[in-house]
């Protein structure tokens, strides 16, 4: 051989091409993987699921804005954090105060329905910009910004309130509907005649004033009508809160807004993909990646 003569080139151990095909198939595996994982998380530890699910809608949206200086909705978060803080802390206080699940609910209810109607002010708000609707404001960049804040703020507060609701619930359907039985110290869950579970109050009113409106599920057991419009609706629950049979929500549609909510609640699931879930997976491929060397 040659004294000069040069040796063969070693072949590059990824080419552009492998790696592109690596990293699909590693994102469709986890794509695969995750919804399953998710799902089984969920349904066989559903408070670690709700904690973690609540966690990251609270705190990746506040991060990535103070990232980029959006102090308007820093102030906006900090405030309606403080007041979440305060709810949470009376619905988890022991012991519970009978009217507590009644004033807990009222307030979710007020948060659910003002950003219920932010949503859709700011679809008709970009709607009217989509179609210039009215050339020379329609069309102008603080137009479109209002709309899309609008709409954010409606269905982020949303889902927040959301996630509020169902670690409230939990924590005050430990205790509802229970009652000592007689001789007997230990705790027994037993229906209280015209006793609203949910709040304690009684049902039907006094005499000298209007009963309130009632609900009676299909299992029979009978509510305050927002009692029970809070743990179904507001808190998507739908169950019955004593014995935990199914409970049907097209019940509690008796108008077409009440109709929209009810899809509005239920949109609002679908956008915990967007603000919870799609972020978290985005950083567990790059950190596949990272370890596979792909990056």
């Amino acid at each position: 051989m040659a004294a000069g003569a040069s040796e063969a080139p070693v072949a590059a151990p990824h080419t552009r091409e492998q790696r592109h095909l690596a990293m699909f198939l590693v994102a469709a595996a986890v794509l695969a993987v995750l919804p399953a994982t998710v799902r089984l998380w969920r349904r066989r530890h559903p408070l670690s699921y709700r904690l973690a699910s609540a966690g990251s809608i609270c705190l990746l949206p506040p991060c990535f804005a103070l990232r980029h200086g959006y102090a308007r909705f820093v102030a906006v978060w900090l405030v309606f954090v403080g007041v979440s803080a305060r709810v949470l802390f009376l619905a988890w206080r022991e012991p519970l105060y009978p009217q507590t699940p009644r004033r807990v609910y009222q307030w979710l209810a007020l948060i659910n329905k003002a950003s219920h109607a932010a949503s859709t002010a700011g679809v008709v708000l970009f709607a009217l910009c989509f179609f210039n609707a009215i050339p020379g404001a329609t069309d102008s960049d603080l137009f479109v910004d209002a709309s899309l804040v609008t709409l954010f703020y409606g269905l982020y507060f949303g889902l927040m309130s959301r996630d509020l609701v169902a670690l409230c619930s939990e924590r005050m359907a430990a205790t509802l509907g229970y009652a000592s039985a007689a001789g007997s110290g230990l705790p027994t869950k037993q229906p209280v005649r015209a006793v609203c579970c949910v709040c304690s109050g009684a049902l039907g009113g006094e005499a000298r004033a209007p009963a309130e409106p009632t609900h009676a599920l299909g299992c029979g057991h009978e509510f305050h009508a927002i009692c029970i419009r809070g743990w179904c609706v507001v808190g998507k629950r739908d169950t019955c809160p004593f014995c935990r049979e199914k409970a049907d929500l097209a019940a509690f549609a008796q108008n077409p807004w009440d109709r929209h909510e009810l899809l509005y609640v239920t949109a609002l699931e679908y956008m915990r993909f967007f603000v919870c879930w799609q972020p978290l997976l985005l950083l567990l491929l790059a950190g596949v990646f990272w370890l596979a060397g792909l990056d």
